[in-house]
């Protein structure tokens, strides 16, 4: 048993090693002609940015509105029109929490930006004063949303713990775990410019290791749910890598990436972000199928201890084919469910061949294949790594 345990620790290391290898190769490989075409746009960006921000100063707090002076409308150039409110705001956080202060917000004919200011509710207010004359200019930039989400959160927590009992509360701690990896190492590390890829790999196992504890307990179902998840997730991430090179991908789709990518703060590998996106995106997914084939082979083996190891698999691939169909079609119609506005502009302009080319669109259909192939493969590799465990034990339920 110890000789089978250690053949596939260092089967594990080198498929790792592998993968960590590959993508290295891919993501560095392009990145000092990137580095060298973008220098001067983003030069020119960072100089516009600093020369604005030296004479002023941003700050951010939750404000009331109390009164509303005046309310216009305007037409503008090309048929557009705007809406103009002249209000009065009661400052409820921040060095000038109780202060009044009056506010002009101009309300445009995007939906997106339209922001009504209504007596009596309160809002997210941009205060950019000018540090050379003292002036200070308000602006309602978005709706106060932090209620809603704590009560939401709430009720969530409320329920795992009334439905799940000790599991319940436990599930709470892993998450809570799972949340702070990403948190406190993740994001700090590729901030620091570490690539974002290796990070991802080293977070996800934590979490995994984490999660499986805190879940299923210190057993063997703990330590072959862990092998598989971390084998399905390199997986993952070894296609995402490969396909980003080979397609290419710049990892600068989304409006976010292109902030990320003017701020003069961060030095971040873009295409190795795009890939740890990926990798975190399928985790939970194939923790979810490791933890059940493994638990499912246990199971098995307690209530039929005779079963070979043959025998134990096929069982095994059986519950995981089940599982795997379900969460597959979770994989994607999470995916499809974050896409459906741009389902429905491909729709409408109906031009595959423009749509399957883009960016945008090839990122999305790469981060759902990638992860489904991870889950998939963790199947037998779970399954695999249990029977290999316990086939010559006799286990007692848990």
């Amino acid at each position: 048993m110890k000789k089978v345990l250690y053949s596939i620790f260092i089967i594990f290391l080198s498929f790792q090693s592998l993968g960590l290898t590959v993508t290295h190769r891919a993501l560095d490989k392009s990145s000092s002609k990137e580095s060298e075409e973008r220098a001067g746009l983003k030069s020119a960006l960072t100089q516009t940015s600093r020369e604005s921000e030296l004479n002023t100063e941003d700050s951010y707090c939750l404000a009331e509105v109390i009164k509303i002076i005046g309310d216009r409308k305007e037409d503008l150039p090309g048929g557009n029109k705007q809406r103009t409110q002249d209000v009065v705001l009661k400052i409820l956080t921040g060095k000038d929490k109780g202060k009044e202060r009056a506010a002009t917000n101009e309300i445009p004919d995007n939906p997106a930006f339209s922001i009504i200011g209504k007596v009596g509710e309160v809002y997210l207010v941009n205060k950019t004063e000018n540090l050379e004359t003292g002036n200070e200019d308000y602006f309602l930039i978005d709706y106060h949303r932090e209620n809603v989400i704590w009560v939401l959160g709430i009720a969530f927590f409320l329920l795992l713990i009334i439905i799940g009992g000790w599991e319940g509360f436990r599930t709470i701690i892993s998450l809570a775990c799972t949340i702070s990896i990403i948190a406190f190492i993740l994001i700090p590390s590729i901030e620091k410019g570490v690539n974002p890829l290796l990070g991802a790999v080293v977070a996800s196992c934590l979490a995994t290791v984490l999660t499986m504890l805190l879940v299923a307990g210190i057993n063997i179902k703990s330590l072959a749910s862990t092998l598989g998840t971390v084998i399905g997730v390199t997986v993952s991430g070894l296609i995402a890598t490969i396909v980003i090179d080979k397609a290419p991908l710049s990892g600068l789709s989304s409006t976010e990436a292109m902030i990320l990518w003017g701020n003069q703060f961060y030095e971040i590998n873009f295409k190795g972000l795009l890939a740890a996106g990926m990798i975190v995106s399928c985790l939970g997914a194939v923790m979810d199928v490791a933890i059940s084939i493994s638990s499912s082979i246990y199971e098995i083996k307690v209530a039929n201890p005779n079963y070979s190891l043959k025998e134990l698999y096929h069982s095994g691939m059986n519950v995981g084919k089940d599982i795997m169909g379900t969460m597959t079609s979770t994989l994607v119609l999470a995916y499809t469910g974050m896409a459906l506005p741009l389902l429905l502009l491909i729709s409408h302009d109906r031009n595959p061949v423009k749509y399957l080319n883009l960016e945008l669109v090839v990122s999305e259909i790469t981060a759902t294949m990638a992860g489904t192939i991870g889950l998939i493969i963790s199947v037998p590799a779970t399954a695999l790594i249990m029977s290999l465990l316990i086939s010559k034990k006799k286990l007692k339920p848990l």
